[in-house]
């Protein structure tokens, strides 16, 4: 149990890494690409916003995004290079998978391609869930405590760790017996005394 348990906080950690590698090419794309932030991104809204987009996401992105929408370009890509830095790090997994879950419930929200009356829901899955399987990849390294292993996160868990040891630790009275577990037929250890009812009549 023990070996597959290292096993599995392994698997977990090569993912965050993965991940987080993928995060810090396209987050130094978006920072440095002059085309992204002036045509890419905008051609996106405008996109999303007649055609993809949910309807309250779409009203969203035209009142709050779309008017700014080359400095938010921007913002994204630093905003995927802390992601990526994180991750690679093992630095704040949890929250920074929290982050990422929300980052991809926006891109599904923007690409759901919501479909027309009378249509079923998932009448275009490829697109609908693209960004769905990124958001259960940060909800596991979540909660797998995917910082623990190959990153600075094993510190910060290192010593919480000692210090629940040291809180839960039985401390043992001089002068009293160790408490032992009583297994019916044991033979009595020679440092013990024998009870009333142990003795020979």
């Amino acid at each position: 149990m023990a070996y597959t348990h290292s096993r599995l906080r392994k698997t977990l950690a090569l993912v965050r890494i993965g991940v987080g590698l993928l995060f810090i090419h396209s987050g130094f794309y978006k920072v440095s690409s002059i085309e992204f932030a002036r045509v890419d991104f905008t051609d996106f809204l405008y996109n999303s916003i007649s055609t993809t987009a949910v309807d309250f996401y779409g009203n969203f992105l035209t009142k709050y995004v779309l008017h700014n929408s080359t400095k938010i370009a921007i913002g994204l890509g630093f905003f995927e290079l802390f992601i990526g830095i994180s991750l690679v790090l093992g630095v704040l997994t949890r929250p920074v998978c929290f982050l990422g879950m929300l980052y991809q419930v926006n891109f599904v929200l923007a690409t759901w391609w919501q479909p027309g009356p009378g249509e079923p829901l998932w009448h275009y899955p490829d697109e609908q869930l693209r960004y769905v399987f990124p958001f259960f990849v940060f909800l596991i390294l979540g909660i797998g405590h995917a910082g623990e292993n190959w990153g600075l996160g094993s510190l910060y868990h290192g010593r919480r760790h000692e210090r629940w040891e040291k809180r839960w630790e039985v401390k043992v009275v001089p002068g009293l017996p160790t408490p032992e577990p009583k297994i019916p037929g044991t033979p009595v250890s020679p440092t013990t005394k024998p009870t009333e009812d142990a003795k020979p009549n």
